[in-house]
């Protein structure tokens, strides 16, 4: 039976997913088993991320240059290939930390390009009414594969052999090439023909149209806040819940375990959010709530209260995130969409070190409750500020009857 190209996508997503969340539990472990120097450690997980720094602003350009269901299937068969380079390695007990190193980074780079890839596919594979879904989809398949299933199995799995996790990573990316093979698109509009530019000035272009357009900028510096603020309060929470409420380790486990549900919830309940409120509607009572509940966090010593909290910080996170992306999509001209997506993360994650170390100062040099407190503030106020810029800059366009997405052909903001 042939599935629909939405599916196929979402079954590929929910393979990658499960991988990459066995992944953040076994190279921890696996570095740990090759080093005991902290430093090493920490640098490890760092090469996981450092391709964001370096290649976050170009990665939008290539996969517009290039093919995205090709690109996309060479990222996961380049995946797969580099954690079997570790399998043998460890089989070998040849593993090492430059090994770990490259291996990290290198996938670090190919899950960059996957991801800015299949948001790139998810407005071409659906229309604009079924974005939602199919981003709510990704959603809660990226959060069971890598908050829930993945990292259980990740540290059983390396319990009964530090190989045996990679060997099952590897599975789940060549599952997702398999699939991929099977997916098939519309054949994209050619552009015009226009002299071949670096990738550079390729890039530029897709980041100036995000700077110039009113509602993307504002919605980028809205996601901006949002993530500052998340960052900032989750940096210190395990040290607000150990030290400063005296609760145990296992109550730690279930705040998270609580945030992952939220969220999970909120990515069934998109759209249906959507149909109630709209999209920008959703994305401003999602990030008020989220602003209440961080405050409510400081202010409460209860750890049910604190759970419900939690839950309804995922909920409404997941909510702003899934229809922020369906919102940038459907703006978004296709020619520039791996162009803008990259600009998109670049000043949304860009902001999340920032938080966490923010964070963590004040918590130092005020008090662990302070993050909180400050954070909430934080995401009322870009909410009053910048998501009603959102919501203006939006409804200037139709009014002035150019609504932002017909340079792709599609209707924007239809609720």
């Amino acid at each position: 039976m042939r599935r629909s190209p939405a599916t196929t996508l979402l079954a590929a997503g929910a393979s990658a997913s499960l991988g990459d969340g066995i992944r953040y539990a076994a190279f921890p472990l696996l570095a740990v088993h090759v080093t005991t120097n902290p430093v090493s450690v920490g640098a490890v997980s760092a090469a996981l991320s450092t391709a964001h720094l370096l290649f976050g602003f170009h990665v939008g350009a290539a996969v517009d240059r290039f093919d995205r269901v090709r690109l996309l299937r060479y990222m996961q068969l380049s995946r797969a290939a580099v954690v079997l380079v570790l399998v043998a390695a460890v089989l070998a007990g040849q593993a090492s930390l430059p090994l770990l190193l490259v291996a990290a980074f290198l996938l670090g780079a190919a899950e960059l390009a996957a991801d800015t890839a299949v948001q790139s596919l998810t407005p071409v594979v659906v229309r604009d009414a079924g974005l939602e879904r199919l981003n709510a989809g990704l959603t809660a398949s990226q959060s069971i594969g890598e908050d829930f299933a993945g990292p259980a199995a990740g540290g059983l799995l390396f319990s009964l052999s530090p190989a045996a996790p990679f060997a099952v990573i590897a599975a789940a990316m060549g599952g997702s090439w398999g699939v991929l093979t099977r997916l098939r698109l519309p054949a994209r509009e050619a552009p015009p023909p226009r002299p071949r530019r670096s990738l550079t000035a390729e890039a530029r272009e897709g980041f100036l149209y995000l700077v110039r357009h009113p509602s993307l900028r504002s919605q980028a510096l809205w996601a901006a806040a949002m993530n500052l603020s998340v960052a900032a309060a989750n940096a210190t929470l395990v040290l607000y819940v150990v030290q400063e409420l005296r609760l145990s380790d296992s109550t730690y486990g279930w705040l998270l375990t609580g945030a992952g549900v939220g969220g999970l919830a909120g990515a069934a309940a998109s759209p249906w959010t959507i149909k109630v409120f709209g999209r920008l509607g959703t994305m401003i009572a999602a990030s008020l709530v989220a602003g209440v509940v961080t405050l409510g966090i400081a202010f409460t010593t209860s750890v049910w209260l604190i759970v419900v909290f939690q839950f309804l910080a995922g909920f409404s996170g997941v909510s702003f995130s899934v229809v922020g992306r369906s919102l940038r999509q459907s703006i978004t001209p296709d020619d520039l969409m791996g162009r803008v997506t990259a600009a998109y993360r670049l000043i949304g994650f860009g902001a999340l070190p920032l938080g966490a170390l923010a964070g963590g100062a004040v918590a130092h040099w005020l008090s662990l409750g302070t993050p909180f407190l400050l954070a909430g503030v934080l995401m009322i106020a870009s909410t009053l500020t910048l998501g009603l810029l959102t919501r203006r800059a939006q409804a200037a366009a139709v009014t002035a009857g150019a609504a932002p997405g017909e340079h792709s052909g599609r209707p924007v903001g239809r609720r």
